[in-house]
């Protein structure tokens, strides 16, 4: 994946600089997912090969074959997944669907996120998105460095 990071300090009124920290990935993982779409997604990824409506129903039979065809369309509209392939089934001809977001970066993305949303304080909660990300896979050592860059910056603008 692609992963781009930003850090920006914003001056405020008060000569106080508040720490906003941007995080961008290429696939379109920031793209909220409703309870359904969620529920959809993870049973594909439950069965964990491209699959039909028809399997997503075995998995999830409350579920009725209109609304899962709907969801499919916004799942691959929001780019989690895409068709893979045309498939023939027992009684249907009918589209293949495999994720294109893997479910371990589904969850990674929303604990992150979850960390700044549900923070009583921003700065708190982008520690804690920070913490999440460099305990993660996704930080390289330039990433480290641009950070520490950036706090060095801050450090000499007061003085």
């Amino acid at each position: 994946h692609f992963v781009y990071y930003e850090l920006f300090f914003i001056k405020t009124q008060y000569k106080t600089y508040k720490l906003y920290f941007k995080y961008f990935v290429e696939v379109t993982v920031v793209k909220a997912l409703f309870p359904k779409e969620e529920e959809i997604m993870y049973a594909i990824w439950e069965i964990g090969h491209p699959c039909v409506i028809s399997e997503i129903l075995e998995k999830h039979p409350e579920l009725k074959r209109n609304t899962v065809a709907k969801v499919l369309n916004i799942l691959v509209q929001k780019g989690y997944i895409q068709v893979d392939s045309i498939v023939k089934t027992v009684t249907r001809t009918g589209r293949a669907y495999a994720p294109v977001v893997k479910k371990e970066d589904y969850e990674n993305q929303q604990a992150l996120i979850k960390n700044v949303v549900e923070s009583d304080d921003v700065q708190k909660g982008i520690l804690s998105y920070c913490s999440a990300l460099i305990r993660s896979d996704e930080v390289t050592e330039e990433f480290i460095c641009e950070l520490e860059n950036m706090i060095e910056i801050y450090k000499n603008k007061e003085d």
